[in-house]
């Protein structure tokens, strides 16, 4: 009986839970690189710091997304 809670219950919640993790930490990397944040760092603080708390502190004080213009600053003509 312990044996087929393992194959049916645990294992697979196991592998959501793992898919869920890899799959946060890929949106939190694309989310940070698009706010323009090093998303290798913002990922890896996510997963350090307890994850599912720490995806919901990125989420609220994420930073907003740069647009073009802020991105490239102004080239001003020299005359």
């Amino acid at each position: 009986m312990e044996v087929l809670l393992w194959i049916f219950l645990i294992i697979p919640a196991m592998l959501v839970i793992l898919g869920l993790l890899i799959w946060s930490l890929v949106w939190v990397w694309r989310d940070a690189e698009k706010r323009g944040k090093p998303g290798w760092i913002v990922a890896l603080m996510v997963f350090l710091l307890e994850w599912p708390i720490s995806l919901l502190v990125w989420l609220v004080f994420r930073p907003d997304i740069k647009t073009s213009e802020e991105k490239v600053p102004e080239l001003e003509s020299k005359d």
